[in-house]
């Protein structure tokens, strides 16, 4: 009986463990499409269009997502220039769930942006064109 109940508790650790994943949520609904490859393809506006990120670990505790994107970006207001951050950095889950907000800037026309989620030691990604 021990020996079965082990084997459980490891294979249902291994499945919440390996199940993290990643989305990008439209909720504003801005002119997007999801090609075969899973790529969104985003036409931006005049101004910054807001999108929400979503983690899915699948995890009944509270826990941290870390959210970063592949390249750096900047800002001016005329006077001095920054880094922009694409999407927050951090944010914690609730049922397994965790959302992170995302700023696209017409300015990022033509750029293709990758936002990594990172979940202990899983990664997950999406991957935007901005048009």
């Amino acid at each position: 009986m021990r020996k079965y109940l082990i084997i459980i508790l490891l294979l249902s650790f291994g499945i919440s463990q390996d199940s993290f994943r990643v989305e990008l949520l439209n909720e504003r609904g801005y002119p997007m499409e999801i090609d075969k490859n899973g790529t969104y393809h985003i036409t931006v506006g005049k101004g910054q269009s807001i999108f929400k990120m979503k983690g899915i670990t699948n995890s009944s505790l509270t826990e941290r997502i870390t959210w970063k994107s592949k390249n750096e970006f900047y800002w001016s207001d005329g006077m001095r220039t920054d880094t922009y951050p694409v999407v927050n950095p951090a944010s914690y889950t609730k049922d397994g769930v965790g959302y992170s907000m995302v700023g696209l800037m017409p300015e990022m026309r033509g750029k293709t942006i990758t936002i990594y989620g990172y979940y202990y030691d899983q990664i997950d990604s999406v991957k935007i064109i901005v048009k």
